[in-house]
């Protein structure tokens, strides 16, 4: 009885992992934004701290949604 049931316990694992995986990009491009958004302020009004901020929030954003390379690449700059 047990066997006959750890398909199904599979299946609807696997479903729950791919909706948080789906759920973590679309947070993870979220975050990419914002990061964006405060890096560009904190150039164009000359706060480094700020930029700083931003920086960490777009690298986040990337490895959030599973781009190492960009988080790399961001993390670089």
């Amino acid at each position: 009885m047990i066997r006959s049931s750890t398909p199904l316990l599979a299946l609807a694992l696997a479903v729950a992992v791919s909706g948080l995986s789906a759920c973590d990009r679309k947070a993870g491009r979220k975050q990419e934004t914002i990061g964006k958004v405060e890096s560009g302020v904190g150039t164009v009004i000359g706060d480094k701290d700020l930029k700083a901020e931003g920086k960490k929030d777009k690298v986040a954003g990337n490895v959030r949604q599973g781009d190492l390379k960009d988080a790399v690449e961001d993390a670089k700059k």
